[in-house]
Formats: C-alpha cells, structure tokens, sequence
C-alpha cells in the first residue's frame, strides 16, 4: 500500500529499531538520540584506536626544562640578530638556526611537531567549506577606508 511521505514541518513520533523506545523527530531517522550518540562514540573510538594516543612533549614543564630552553633559544637568537645588525654578515644567524634544527631533530621535539592528532592541524588540514572561507575571508568590495 501506499506509503504517506514524511512531514518535516509537523514531525512525528516513531519507534527507534534499536532500543524500543519511542521518540519525536522532526527528521526521518530510525535511532532516538541516545543510539545515535552511542554508535557514534563506537566509530569515533576505533578512529582513535587505529592512530594511538600522541606522546607528551619532550621537555616536562614540572622543572621548567622547557620554559629554560625557550629562553636560551631566545636569547642565542638575539645575539644571532644583534651580530647581523652590526657586521650585516647573515653566517652567523643561518649557523644558529642550523644549530637549533640539528639540536630540535636529536631532542626528538621535531617528530613531535609533526605528529598532527591535534584538533588545530586536523581543521588547517581539512578543505575549506563556503561557510568557513566566507568567516575567513568576508567580501570588502565597496568597503572604502577615509
């Protein structure tokens, strides 16, 4: 027989295949709300199994071992810069970012860099939507400054 089409302005109270309960949807889905978010969070652990979890800095912040290494790093770069500005020879800077790459990659701080599980590399790395190139880069046409 003749099946009515699902109304998506007035909903409609359905039975979830899963679990027996009933609930109100305005969609026509078949999975009340708890089982979706419970075979969701399936899918996502087993994402999360496969990549493993990303291994904690190298330099432990309990001491401050990382904080005395940024300040040494920053400090051997404005002398690197204060030499550049004075004799305008560029040997000495490209020799100290030399140096801090030898001694990033050695530290094992360069793979960490790289491991991208975290959530700000996982959205640089996604294609841009219509939605998220508009926030990125609103229209300015007609938009003079006086």
């Amino acid at each position: 027989m003749f099946k009515k089409p699902f109304n998506k302005k007035v909903g409609e109270t359905r039975e979830c295949k899963h679990c027996g309960n009933e609930f109100f949807t305005l969609k026509p889905i078949w999975k009340c709300t708890k089982c979706t978010n419970a075979s969701q969070r399936i899918v996502e652990e087993r994402k999360r199994a496969l990549k493993g979890k990303k291994e904690q800095y190298p330099f432990n912040n309990y001491n401050n071992e990382a904080g005395a290494r940024f300040h040494r790093i920053q400090k051997e770069l404005r002398k690197a810069w204060s030499e550049f500005e004075n004799t305008g020879d560029k040997s000495y800077v490209i020799a100290h970012y030399e140096k801090q790459l030898e001694e990033i990659k050695e530290n094992g701080i360069w793979q960490w860099i790289w491991d991208r599980r975290d959530d700000i590399s996982k959205k640089s790395s996604k294609p841009k939507t219509a939605n998220m190139t508009r926030k990125d880069y609103p229209d300015t046409r007609g938009y003079y400054e006086e």
